[in-house]
């Protein structure tokens, strides 16, 4: 009996946080699941939008599009202690690519009668965009 109660406490330890999540602020996932989706900005102007895409593998795809111009910036992110952190970052704007520094901005979700918000705010970290605020479309 003490084997087979052994052998399922190893099993049960050895699938603790396979799911690559973050979500109880270990800070050693690459993720946290609150994050994860599409965020859209439509404030800035009727003729373009913004997307900022965190992926479960802790990819990110930030972008514009409009008539106006089109650009991405693109890397991995990583959250912890409030933080989101951006590293491997590549601007690119047609055929102009840069490296960016690696940085990070503070982030909250909130949820108001629309749904889900999620507010970055660079002036907790360092990072690439300023302090906007994105809305759940996905």
């Amino acid at each position: 009996m003490i084997v087979a109660c052994l052998a399922v406490t190893i099993m049960f330890a050895a699938c603790d946080k396979t799911n690559g999540d973050d979500d109880d602020g270990n800070g050693g996932g690459k993720n946290d699941s609150k994050v994860v989706g599409t965020w859209t900005r439509h404030n800035v102007s009727p003729l373009e939008y913004y997307n900022f895409v965190f992926d479960k593998n802790g990819n990110f795809n930030y972008y514009i599009v409009g008539t106006l111009s089109e650009y991405s910036y693109k890397g991995n992110y990583s959250v912890s202690d409030g933080k989101i952190y951006f590293t491997k970052v590549v601007f690119t704007n047609g055929d102009y690519k840069a490296n960016e520094p690696d940085s990070n901005a503070g982030y909250e979700i909130e949820v108001d009668k629309d749904g889900e918000l999620l507010r970055l705010d660079s002036s907790v970290g360092k990072s690439f965009m300023g302090a906007t605020t994105w809305r759940r479309s996905q």
